[in-house]
């Protein structure tokens, strides 16, 4: 296949005026804060219940109290007292929430501005979330308790309004349920509520935000009489967000956004909870944010700039009235003193009105705004570059994407895609030549995209190759295909190990160490260049230092070269650490124990993730594969199916594993593809033909079936001289599942767990020359032996095999198990630990079917049948 490969895996020239970007959200958001039809504000607090079973949370009703009254003070946000409800323990029932939220709904319209907070207790209703209100019961929750559910019905009237969406609600513990067992809640369902169905990041509705003050697996903190949450959040409400480092932009700009909120929330709940928390697990309190990324609605004033900035847009209206002042640069003018915009030109913008409002002269401002605006004209020989690098794209997609497009739709799906990247409204004429996108030709296709490129001028976030970058990007988000994406050149340094297994770097597995403030390795990968170094499991890298940058070059005097890791991402941290290979990097280390840190000076190289994991390590930290010793039955846990070559990947890895157990005597093989999310189709079709032989594995077929139909079948003899059992669970997809369905349907194998996840569909990944990045795409959907349908999408979309509840694979009679929700998160826990290769000394982690219901099933058949056998 070369360089492509075939992957399964789960998940107008500048006028007068400036552009429509700065024209929108924050001079509408001014209009929309001094009318009276202004934002609408929910507040609930519970802190006291009717039912004693349920514990007082005594926080609940003060956070509601004092966020209630911050977001109807004119200083902040000036919520009319009719349009902010405020529910606390002694009327806030269940009925009386839900028609709270209806009503802020209902009175609001697009642009308007929702706030919703929630304080209190929760729990679970079988597994999904639920809130207690004054009248609920911990025994008759399901109907006493709000769910969240019930708010479903006012969320899907929503018509496009920002929405923000707080909730500190304590779900671990506070309650007796007698001897009734509770799951933790999944949150899910949250999620759901707030941005519907869709399960793509890339396509959340953009106008909405959720922040988990307190997530579902963590407890909440108190700071005073205050929970920690509404300390942390009524401070950066009340002018810290919109202070460095959190404010976008040279300056506070007097209005505080989710952006910067988020900013704030993110940086400022973990540190109050590392000084407030009496235990590690409290200290490692963190906020989970959904939306963050496109929304940027804002929330509050910052009363320390607001004098400045009023007095600042009255002057202008004063040069307006005094006709000094154009009508359209005085909007320009509000426009940009109200809210900082993002670009670097319309900052420099800014600056000169604030120039005028501060005593300058119209002409001083006219002068330096034509400059300016000059700047911002692009040469046709950029924009004519840009058409040729975005060009190849669509005519890839339009040749193969599984779905037929015409080129025309394509285009016009990029043009659109890159001015809403661009915070941008498409220029009528432009909107108009996109109005009948199949009649596009070619010719007017490539002179639409030079043309949408020179409207939208210089700018920082469109430099260099990065507006290409950004509309292949929302040309391939635009298909709404969830397992199709495009990776810039720098991704693709970090990603290439989930879809390949092999990537470039030293070979870590880290994470955020909250109560210490650093990087923890949770582990080195075997054979990886920190593994070869020492570096082990449970260090903290406290620092990480540069020599040069991530393609080898020397870094320049005056760059940055150390960077401490408190505070910092964890992605941040891997973009860091990763590089070309044959590049150096140095990790400073403090092992626990020693109380001098380690400098490991480290060469970057590829690194091959292990796909193939067995039952315990050895004193080489090499695998042993035996689960049951005495009946020799094998264990083989793949975590996803790679193919490098015949010596290195997947397949070639179970040869090995298979040759070291039948030179014992093989009898019987436990498959455990629980959790794995898919790879290499070439590769599973060779680990199938292991087994089944020179039968049919998987056929694929493009375009809906109209396209090519390739059948695969075995090359060489397979071995059935064994029984097997493949292990499968609600996250075994793709190719995991083109495995399990093979053996299922040749009756190879026997398949114990629960339903696997349904994709049905095959990518492509390959390289897309004209800006080193890559490109995902889907070209073909598969099916197995039998040809059942294994896709849920493909199943939602077709009345008879949603009647036949036809997609996935399904355990076989009588070996379905299911974990519940608690059960499931134990299981995580312990599988995650089996990855570790420990210091030498320490534990070494064993498979253990005490611990797995699923694998003890595996076992126990397996025994059964080895046993008839004899």
């Amino acid at each position: 296949m070369n360089a492509r490969v075939w992957i399964l895996g789960a998940i107008a020239a500048v006028a007068l005026a400036v552009g429509p970007q700065l024209r929108a959200s924050a001079a509408e958001g001014r209009e929309a804060a001094t009318k009276a039809q202004g934002p609408y504000v929910v507040v609930v607090g519970v802190g006291e219940f009717k039912d004693k079973a349920i514990s007082p949370r005594p926080t609940a009703d003060a956070d509601a109290k004092a966020l209630h009254a911050m977001l109807t003070d004119k200083k902040y946000l000036g919520a009319s007292a009719d349009r902010a409800k405020l529910l606390l323990s002694a009327d806030a029932t269940r009925e009386a929430v839900v028609k709270a939220v209806e009503t802020a709904v209902a009175s609001t319209g697009p642009e308007d501005t929702v706030i919703l907070a929630f304080f209190g207790r929760g729990t679970s209703a079988g597994d999904k979330p639920c809130i207690f209100t004054s009248d609920s019961t911990v025994k008759e929750r399901a109907k006493t308790a709000l769910q969240i559910t019930d708010l479903e019905p006012a969320f899907k009237k929503l018509k496009n309004q920002n929405v923000l969406l707080m909730m500190d609600i304590q779900y671990r513990g506070g309650i007796d349920a007698g001897t009734e067992k509770i799951v933790e809640p999944s949150w899910g369902e949250i999620m759901k509520l707030v941005f519907g169905d869709e399960k793509d990041d890339n396509m959340l509705p953009p106008n909405r935000v959720l922040v988990l003050g307190n997530p579902p697996f963590q407890d909440a903190l108190t700071k005073g009489d205050h929970g920690l949450f509404y300390s942390v959040l009524s401070a950066g409400l009340g002018g810290k967000a919109d202070q460095a480092p959190y404010n976008e932009g040279y300056e506070s700009d007097g209005i505080v956004t989710t952006r910067e909120l988020l900013k704030y929330l993110e940086k400022e709940i973990p540190t109050a909870a590392r000084a407030t928390g009496k235990t590690d697990k409290e200290k490692e309190l963190e906020p989970v944010f959904v939306g963050r990324g496109a929304s940027k609605f804002w929330v509050t004033r910052n009363p320390a700039e607001t004098a400045t900035v009023k007095k600042r847009i009255e002057t202008v209206e004063a040069l307006t009235k005094d006709t000094k002042l154009t009508p359209d640069l005085a909007k320009e003018a509000v426009t940009l003193l109200f809210q900082m915009p993002k670009l670097k030109w319309s900052q420099a913008l800014r600056k000169e009105y604030q120039k005028l409002a501060d005593g300058g002269t119209v002409a001083d401002l006219e002068g330096a705004r034509k400059k300016l605006l000059e700047g911002l004209k692009l040469p046709t020989e950029d924009a004519t570059e840009f058409a040729k690098k975005v060009a190849p794209a669509i005519s890839k997609l339009s040749a193969e994407y599984i779905k037929p497009l015409s080129r025309g739709e394509l285009t016009a799906l990029a043009i659109r895609g890159v001015f809403t990247e661009a915070d941008e409204a498409i220029p009528a004429d432009i909107a108009d030549a996109l109005k009948a996108p199949k009649d596009i030709s070619d010719e007017r296709g490539r002179e639409l995209l030079v043309e949408a490129r020179l409207r939208l001028g210089k700018r920082e976030d469109l430099d260099g190759e990065k507006a290409a970058d950004v509309t292949i990007r929302a040309l391939i988000g635009a298909l709404h295909d969830p397992y199709a994406g495009y990776f810039t050149k720098e991704e693709w340094l970090r990603t290439q190990g989930q879809l390949f297994g092999r990537f470039p770097g030293v070979g870590i597995i880290i994470r955020r160490e909250a109560v210490r403030d650093g990087l923890l390795v949770v582990t080195p990968i075997k054979g990886s260049p920190a593994f070869r170094a020492g570096i082990q499991a449970g260090d903290l890298i406290t620092e990480i230092r540069l020599e040069v940058d991530k393609q080898g070059k020397v870094l320049p005097d005056d760059a940055k070269k150390v960077h401490s890791t408190k505070g910092l991402k964890t992605d941040d941290a891997v973009n860091l650490i990763t590089g070309k290979p044959d590049t150096p990097v140095a990790l400073v280390v403090q092992r626990e124990g020693e109380s001098e840190p380690k400098v490991f000076r480290l060469t970057r190289n590829y690194v091959m993730v292990e796909t193939v994991h067995g039952v315990k390590r050895d004193d080489k930290n090499d695998w042993s594969y035996y689960i049951d010793e005495k009946s020799k039955i094998g264990y083989l846990h793949l975590s996803q199916f790679i193919s490098i070559s015949d010596d290195l990947g997947t397949t070639a890895d179970i040869k090995r594993a298979l040759a070291s157990m039948k030179r014992s005597g093989l009898n019987g093989l436990v498959i455990d593809v629980r959790n794995n999310p898919g790879g290499s189709l070439k590769g599973v079709i060779d680990i199938c033909e292991l087994f089944v032989g020179r039968e049919a594995i998987v056929t694929t077929k493009e375009r809906g079936g109209a396209g090519a139909v390739n059948t695969y079948s075995g090359r060489a003899a397979g071995d059935k001289s064994f029984p097997i059992v493949v292990l499968i669970n609600g996250n075994s997809a793709s190719a995991s599942e083109i495995l399990a369905a093979c053996l299922q349907d040749h009756s190879r194998a026997t398949i114990i767990g629960e339903r696997t996840y349904g994709k049905g569909s095959v990518q492509h990944v390959e390289p897309y020359e004209q800006t080193e990045g890559r490109i995902k795409y889907t070209v073909a959907r598969y099916y197995p032996p039998s040809g059942r349908n294994i896709d849920k999408v493909a199943m939602e979309q077709s009345t008879e095999l949603k009647a036949k509840d036809e997609w996935g694979v399904k355990p076989d009679a009588g070996f379905e198990i299911k974990l519940t929700r608690e059960e499931l998160t134990d299981w995580f826990e312990y599988s995650r630990d089996l990855e570790i290769i420990p210091p030498a000394g320490k534990k070494v982690p064993v498979v253990d079917p005490a611990k797995d219901k699923q694998l003890a099933k595996a076992v126990e058949h397996l025994r059964g049948l080895i046993k008839d056998k004899k």
